[in-house]
């Protein structure tokens, strides 16, 4: 498997391209130092490389932004704060103990982990995440899809970085055009997250169920 290109030359391409092309969509500097670090402290978690490296760049998208992935905004470091304790608080007082997710071996079997970072939502609940504790080791910092009202949650990509390289690869090919009046085609980004999710990333033979 080709090798993905660093996440900060990914960035800076969406950056460029939306800025001629889709001026709708608006990042945020990059995120607050302090914050960061009180965010790990706070979570207990791992932060992945890429998170990291990312919210260096920029802190996701405005509120008022038209949402990269297909209307789904990239999260400020606030609400991903935010969102996990949330989530985390509502799997604490048994909110989804009737609920169950289907299986996976990728996956921890729960309805919501702790371990599970979002960073990508579409504003009613839904998230893409990012893995801290997957079954295997080597996923680690792995993209699923959490969705509140369904039991699936679909293995994205191998990490942030092949995530964001697949969805440039596609934009590079023409894939994807952005219109003033109708928006983007092809949902915004959303076919580049979506194809791609059966195979495991940098692990090459393997195919999720």
């Amino acid at each position: 498997m080709n090798a993905s290109q660093p996440i900060e030359q990914s960035l800076a391409y969406f950056q460029n391209w939306v800025a001629q092309f889709a001026p709708s969509i608006v990042f945020r500097p990059p995120v607050n130092p302090t914050a960061l670090e009180y965010f790990r402290e706070k979570s207990g978690l791992t932060l992945p490389s890429d998170l990291i490296q990312y919210l260096q760049i920029t802190d996701g998208e405005t509120f008022t932004s038209a949402g990269m992935i297909g209307n789904w905004r990239l999260m400020s470091l606030l609400e991903v704060q935010a969102a996990w304790g949330l989530l985390g608080k509502l799997a604490e007082k048994g909110a989804f103990s009737e609920l169950t997710p289907e299986k996976s071996p990728y996956i921890r079997q729960a309805w919501w982990h702790p371990s599970w970072i979002p960073i990508c939502t579409n504003d009613t609940g839904d998230y893409f995440c990012l893995d801290t504790d997957p079954p295997d080791p080597n996923r680690f910092g792995q993209v699923l899809l959490y969705l509140k009202n369904r039991p699936q949650r679909p293995l994205i990509a191998g990490s942030v970085r092949t995530w964001f390289d697949r969805i440039i690869r596609d934009l590079k090919a023409g894939l994807y055009t952005f219109d003033t009046y109708e928006g983007f085609n092809n949902e915004g980004f959303m076919k580049s997250s979506l194809e791609g999710k059966h195979l495991l990333d940098g692990l090459e033979g393997k195919l999720i169920a």
